[in-house]
C-alpha cells in the first residue's frame, strides 16, 4: 500500500486522466461552457456522477459479472447516443440566445450523467484501469480522483468561457463543428466494434 500522500496524488492524477482526454463529454463540456460556466460544470459533474456509479458496480460486481459477454452492446448503445448528440449540436449551431435557464442547467447535468452512463471508453476505464487500482490499493484513491475531475472541469469550463466572451461567435462556431466530429467519430469507431465483435 502506498503512503496517504502518494494515493492522494496517484487519485488526483487519476481524475484529471479520466476528465481530460478528448471525447464525448469533453466536447459537451466544451459546447455547455459557451453559454455559461455552470453549464459546461454541470455536464461534467453528471458525468462524474456516472463515474460514481461506475465505480459502486465494480467494485461490488467484478468477482461475479463476466463484462466481455455485454460489451458489444455497450458499444452499440453508446454509438448511438453519440451520433444523435452530433445531431441535436448541429441541430443547434446558429442558435443565438445565450442565456440560461435553471431548466437548461438541469439538462446540462443529467446529459452528462447519460453520456457518462453509456460511454464505452468511460466504462471500459472502470474494468480495465480502476478495477486494477481498485484491487492494488483499495478505495482511498477514489476519494482524490473526484477531487481531480471537479478541480479540472471547473478550470475547463471558466476557460472555454472567458475564451469565447473575446472571440464571440467564431469560438462558438469552431466549438460546435469539433463537438459534432468528435461525437460523430466517436459514434462510427463504436458501432463498428459492435460489428467487428460478431466477425
Amino acid at each position: 500500500m502506498l503512503p496517504i500522500f502518494l494515493l492522494a496524488f496517484t487519485g488526483i492524477v487519476l481524475g484529471i486522466s479520466m476528465a481530460a482526454p478528448p471525447g464525448p463529454v469533453m466536447s459537451i463540456i466544451m459546447n455547455r461552457s459557451l453559454n455559461s460556466v455552470r453549464s459546461g460544470f454541470l455536464v461534467g459533474m453528471g458525468a462524474m456522477t456516472a463515474d460514481l456509479i461506475l465505480l459502486g458496480l465494480v467494485y461490488e460486481l467484478n468477482a461475479t459479472v463476466n463484462f466481455s459477454m455485454v460489451e458489444p452492446f455497450i458499444f452499440l448503445i453508446g454509438g448511438v447516443f453519440f451520433a444523435y448528440l452530433a445531431y441535436m449540436i448541429y441541430h443547434k449551431r446558429n442558435d443565438t440566445d445565450t442565456e440560461l435557464t435553471n431548466e437548461e442547467g438541469k439538462n446540462s447535468y443529467f446529459k452528462g450523467l447519460a453520456i457518462g452512463i453509456v460511454n464505452p471508453m468511460q466504462i471500459g476505464w472502470w474494468i480495465t484501469a480502476g478495477l486494477g487500482i481498485l484491487r492494488t490499493e483499495g478505495i482511498t484513491p477514489y476519494y482524490f480522483f473526484y477531487l481531480g475531475i471537479i478541480v479540472y472541469v471547473f478550470l475547463f469550463s471558466l476557460l472555454i468561457n472567458r475564451t469565447f466572451i473575446k472571440f464571440g461567435s467564431l469560438m462558438k462556431t469552431g466549438i460546435s463543428l469539433f463537438s459534432i466530429l468528435v461525437l460523430l467519430g466517436f459514434a462510427i469507431y463504436f458501432i463498428y466494434a459492435f460489428f467487428l465483435s460478431f466477425l
